[in-house]
């Protein structure tokens, strides 16, 4: 028989789970732990009887820790991220008629909240979408979930760096990330992204981050580049790491 064609390939709706492969590897750890600690308990119970009592609570007592560990950022990738994002988006004042760029996009979250609040305008959802970073990253689950959200009309994803954005000066009404500008770049190319974050921004537009940790550095940054009215707020029971959401504003140009 022939082999049928293949259709056009279709993006997975849903926004992933943040730092797969990080999840796995304390999903495989906590499981060994607890694995080893029963082992060496059962062969050290008659020669040693204090080294298996030991290893028996010491073993899974680390294993339910890493597991635990593992489990709170499974919640917070799933939960926690949509929760913090919201209370992001809303602190953000809307018209309806923004341009929206959502650096470090993966599956759309940002993209697609900010999205809703428009009427006229559209929100562009700019990365690389490397794997490593969200599970199933790809420009076409972006597009899969605009269109889930009805908002498909409003919606663009653009692969490009961070630190050279395809746009002309003041572009944006808005910027947004979520959990997304420490994979980006490493620390000592964060000033350019910043810098960049600045030139693609409209006089009067607004900045909202959302990060695991960095407010601190990040509201120094925004700070360097002229921003004003910087906000940094630490968000500590709706995610693991704890999350901090940082806004700002670019004054007009006088």
């Amino acid at each position: 028989m022939s082999k049928q064609p293949k259709g056009p390939r279709v993006g997975k709706t849903g926004y992933g789970i943040d730092d797969p492969r990080t999840l796995v590897e304390l999903l495989i750890a906590g499981v060994l732990a607890v694995a080893v600690g029963i082992i060496i308990s059962a062969y050290t119970a008659s020669s040693s009887p204090r080294e298996a009592d030991a290893a028996l609570i010491g073993g899974p007592g680390v294993g339910f820790l890493i597991l635990v560990v593992a489990a709170a950022l499974y919640w917070s990738s799933k939960l926690g991220k949509l929760r913090e994002m919201t209370k992001l988006v809303n602190s953000l004042p809307w018209g309806g008629d923004e341009v929206v760029l959502d650096l470090g996009c993966g599956r759309g979250l940002a993209t697609i909240m900010t999205a809703k609040k428009l009427e006229k305008g559209y929100s562009v959802g700019e990365d690389t979408w490397p794997k490593s970073r969200v599970s199933g990253n790809d420009p076409l689950s972006v597009l899969a979930n605009a269109s889930r959200e009805n908002v498909g009309e409003r919606v663009i994803a653009v692969r490009a760096q961070a630190t050279q954005l395809p746009f002309v000066d003041k572009s944006f009404d808005v910027i947004v990330s979520g959990v997304a500008i420490h994979h980006l770049v490493p620390r000592r190319q964060r000033e350019g992204l910043f810098a960049e974050m600045t030139r693609v921004l409209k006089d009067g537009g607004r900045v909202g981050i959302l990060d695991a940790g960095n407010g601190n550095e990040y509201s120094a940054l925004l700070q360097d580049m002229g921003m004003r009215d910087v906000e940094m707020h630490r968000l500590r029971f709706s995610s693991f790491p704890p999350f901090h959401m940082v806004l700002a504003r670019k004054p007009y140009s006088e």
